[in-house]
């Protein structure tokens, strides 16, 4: 159930309250940035398919049925149409393998795992997400980088509990078996 005041911005904004929907603008406007940035990878993207997003939310909030949660219904439209503009761009972030290698190497001449490193890791991780299909991307940044739960990512991506299952599963392995090989490589030239 949403809070009081949440209830009545949207009621609001039903009835075509422009202030109240530049409020609730301002409360998500954030949160949605950060996941349409991972999903693209790009300021600039991420900044336009928020735009975009909060334009789709103003014309279709009369179809939000307020007995339900906003914030995966809103999430919804946001991985949509950040996942339109990854179509559209068709890139996907890559690392450049030159530039893992010398991450990993620093990271094992260290010897031991520092914030640093440990954020270095992460940024590995999150590249190796962006060479993800589509659905396991999206399923990946949702589960395991923003924490969400499995319930809170079928809603957003309107997937079955065996779908979203599915393509974590699928996107840990490669992750999993892009950075062994990595490791190997690193390995192997030392």
């Amino acid at each position: 159930m949403m809070p009081e005041n949440l209830q009545e911005i949207i009621r609001c904004v039903r009835n075509g309250d422009r202030t109240a929907f530049s409020k609730l603008v301002a409360m998500y406007q954030q949160p949605a940035f950060r996941l349409a940035f991972r999903i693209l990878g790009n300021d600039e993207e991420a900044r336009d398919a928020v735009q975009e997003s909060f334009i789709k939310v103003w014309q279709k909030i009369g179809s939000f049925d307020p007995s339900r949660e906003f914030i995966p219904w809103m999430y919804r439209i946001l991985a949509n149409t950040s996942t339109d503009h990854l179509r559209k761009i068709r890139r996907h972030t890559m690392i450049p393998i030159d530039q893992v290698m010398q991450n990993i190497e620093a990271m094992q001449q260290n010897g031991s795992a520092t914030p640093a490193d440990n954020h270095e890791l992460a940024m590995l991780i999150k590249g190796l997400a962006g060479m993800l299909p589509e659905k396991q991307k999206l399923v990946f940044i949702l589960r395991d980088i923003e924490g969400m739960a499995s319930k809170e990512v079928e809603s957003i991506t309107d997937m079955t509990e065996t779908s979203v299952k599915s393509n974590l599963y699928l996107a840990r392995k490669k992750v999993r078996e892009q950075l062994l090989r990595i490791l190997e490589k690193e390995r192997r030239i030392q």
